[in-house]
């Protein structure tokens, strides 16, 4: 999502159309507003499509490791995370949809392991926004009211996500929308650890945000990126998955809105 894959439609990253580091005014990405605040900011993205917070060469302390070697330390750290940790793990025949998700521990265990270093190798005052995970689970719904196409050709043919598009029970996609809100209220706690430089996690004084407020099924609807609903048109045509340009747009202004430098309502972008 942070490289834009496939906002356009077209089968490929397009970095200029990403929600943080977008160059295009269809965007109006977190660069750009910062931009306006200061015409001299610069960007150095770290963000490699595919990369999970836990799995992978690119994981999150991978992430982090890049961003504490730049020669210049920034002073703003985005970290969107997640959606891939859900859809790189295999579907489940067990009664519980989300058995082969990560677990709780292996998952604050990864975002420790960004955030430790992050905490370590950053100015003090610089601050890290933590983003919540989008509720993958609901883009089965969206890609159904999309096209037939979309789960009955693209996604097998793909093989997208397929612990949610492949799963026909409603209940048993609740199961995995259950363990990402587990997910995004372990990010909330986390960051609050970090601001509040816990056990000495934040010695330098780095401000640590996270946008999670609660979730869905606790009243806080469209108040953080983890808690939108994707419609139909918030996805692109080719796969039916990944955020159209409209929807980069909704979430750079979400974002900006809990931004400690930007300003907004998080409701109003997801009108």
């Amino acid at each position: 999502m942070s490289q834009g894959a496939l906002a356009d439609g077209w089968p490929a990253d397009r970095p200029e159309l990403s929600w943080v580091q977008g160059t295009s005014s269809n965007v109006y990405s977190i660069f750009m507003r910062y931009q306006e605040l200061v015409p001299s900011f610069t960007q150095q993205p770290e963000s490699v499509s595919g990369a999970e917070m836990v799995g992978g060469s690119n994981n999150f302390a991978v992430q982090a490791s890049r961003v504490c070697a730049q020669e210049e330390k920034p002073q703003h750290v985005p970290v969107l995370l997640g959606s891939n940790d859900v859809c790189n793990r295999t579907s489940s025949s067990s009664s519980d949809a989300a058995a082969n998700m990560y677990s709780l521990d292996t998952w604050v265990n990864a975002l420790r392991a960004g955030l430790d270093q992050l905490a370590a190798c950053l100015p003090p005052g610089a601050t890290v926004h933590v983003l919540s995970i989008p509720r993958v689970d609901f883009l089965y719904a969206a890609g159904n009211a999309k096209s037939l196409h979309c789960p009955y050709i693209i996604w097998p043919a793909v093989g997208i996500c397929r612990i949610v598009t492949a799963e026909k029970s409603g209940a048993r996609r609740a199961q995995i929308g259950a363990r990402i809100n587990e997910y995004n209220a372990a990010i909330r706690a986390e960051v609050d650890l970090y601001e509040a430089n816990a056990d000495g996690r934040n010695p330098r004084g780095v401000h640590f945000v996270a946008d999670w407020q609660g979730s869905i099924e606790e009243g806080f609807q469209n108040t953080s990126v983890g808690t939108y609903v994707f419609r139909a048109s918030d996805i692109n045509g080719t796969d039916c998955f990944h955020a159209s340009v409209s929807a980069q747009r909704k979430l750079a202004c979400a974002v900006w809105a809990t931004n400690p430098n930007g300003a907004g309502a998080v409701g109003e972008c997801f009108e």
